[in-house]
């Protein structure tokens, strides 16, 4: 051979080599990028960069955790979002496959002569020349694959971001529970000493004595069940955040506190989510992938079509000239694979409906129960809680005085204490209702209260 065939030949097999390398960092990149719009958070776990997650986590600890460092950690550092990462990877690897001839052929005999006569050699080299129309077909449908692949991580991203800020939220909640029943213990407390003074002076029994105490003991009851919820509520929170061990000292550097009232608008809402939501476009990433599958399969029609060189060697007469080998499509004309993806191409247009519908459904949803939440929470704190504590005092001097009877002041009291622990709930309600909403339309709540965006 001369030397330009071989640095020809030299050239391809490098060429084809540099093209096999798998990169899925462009494709890591992506998915940061996803995320970020969906949550607004640009910290992100990329495989290949463990030291650098574990450092930023340390930093994000120190001090406590707002609510929005909270989901940095998990994004960093959650064990389910780090092992989905990598099919990412798996997927490129399948793409980079795909743009691949598969490798060539060499066949050979060698026959010897009973009596008489040379030996025969024989020898083939055969590439199967069919792929060379299947091979860019083959190259689209894994390329939307791994995008599609890429959504479906960010998504889960997106959820892990969600969970971790409701884990937040009902951490809160628990503390604020905890609170709330230390102070209903002193105010069943203060309940208990009046009664007390009230029968040294005559004007109470030992029975209203006795319900007095009744309430004060449920009242413990009610802290140390508090105090257990806060710990289960901190050990979700630490699983959320991809901790083995619980959550040490004052973690959460925030308090649960009613927020300002939001306006947003269902329609805006709805387009947002129809636009953005990550398992919609992932769900059109698999329509398309399976349309783009059908005439794939109807070029696999021809699916063996080999050609090359073939040589005889006899007597020392070299003999060399083509060779062609190929399957004859008699019997299988891949009719059933084009008809398979025929089917899932229709079945995927139908689950795309589906899930367009589900995700509208979800708006509904959740744009309902963030404004539900909002307006309880409101109403607890404008009419309810001030009504039951103004009851409760005028109950109290009124006893104290002599013109009104026990179960009026027990009465008011048990309305209050309840109602200081159904504010919190819904408070906690609110907190819970926003990652849902910002789960729902696929991006953060401050891009969903610009109504210009």
């Amino acid at each position: 051979m001369s030397p330009v065939p071989r640095i020809a030949a030299l050239s391809l097999v490098v060429i084809l080599g540099g093209c096999a390398n798998v990169n899925p960092a462009p494709d890591y990149d992506v998915a940061k990028d996803e995320v970020s719009a969906a949550t607004g958070i640009a910290s992100l776990y990329l495989p290949g960069e463990d030291e650098r997650a574990q450092d930023q986590v340390a930093k994000l600890l120190e001090g406590g955790l707002t609510s929005h460092e909270a989901v940095q950690v998990a994004l960093l550092n959650n064990h389910s979002l780090r092992e989905m990462f990598f099919e990412i990877g798996v997927s490129r690897a399948d793409a980079v496959q795909a743009g691949l001839l598969s490798n060539p052929s060499l066949d050979a005999l060698v026959r010897f002569p009973v009596d008489t006569g040379s030996a025969v050699t024989e020898a083939g080299l055969l590439q199967n020349l069919a792929e060379l129309w299947q091979v860019s077909a083959r190259e689209r449908v894994a390329e939307v694959q791994v995008e599609r692949t890429v959504l479906d991580v960010a998504q889960h991203a997106v959820m892990v971001a969600a969970e971790t800020k409701s884990a937040y939220s009902s951490a809160l909640a628990a503390v604020s529970t905890l609170m709330v029943s230390e102070e209903n213990l002193n105010t069943a407390q203060e309940f208990l000493n009046l009664t007390l003074e009230q029968q040294e002076a005559g004007a109470a029994t030992q029975v209203d004595v006795n319900a007095a105490r009744s309430t004060f003991l449920e009242q413990q009851l009610l802290v140390r069940a508090a105090r257990f919820t806060v710990i289960e509520s901190r050990r979700k929170l630490a699983l959320a955040l991809g901790f083995a061990e619980p959550l040490e000292g004052d973690i959460l550097s925030e308090v649960l506190a009613e927020t300002a009232d939001r306006h947003l608008e269902l329609d805006h809402l709805l387009m947002i989510a129809s636009e953005h939501r990550l398992d919609l476009r992932s769900v059109k990433k698999a329509v398309e992938a399976s349309e783009l599958a059908v005439p794939l399969e109807r070029r696999r029609v021809w699916r063996n079509l080999s050609g090359g060189l073939a040589f005889e060697s006899e007597g020392g007469v070299l003999a060399l000239g083509p060779a062609i080998d190929l399957e004859l499509p008699i019997f299988d004309q891949n009719q059933a694979q084009i008809a398979k993806a025929e089917y899932l191409y229709a079945q995927n247009l139908r689950r795309l409906e589906g899930v367009a519908a589900q995700v509208s459904q979800q708006v509904h949803g959740a744009y309902e129960n963030f404004l539900l939440s909002q307006e309880m929470a409101r109403l607890y704190r404008t009419e309810l809680l001030p009504l039951g504590e103004e009851s409760l005092d005028l109950a109290r001097e009124s006893f104290a005085a002599g013109k009104t009877g026990f179960l009026s002041v027990l009465e008011a009291q048990d309305r209050l204490l309840q109602t200081r622990r159904e504010y919190v709930d819904r408070l906690e309600a609110v907190a819970l209702s926003i990652p849902m909403l910002e789960a729902a339309c696929g991006r953060p709540l401050d891009y969903l209260l610009d109504l210009d965006g």
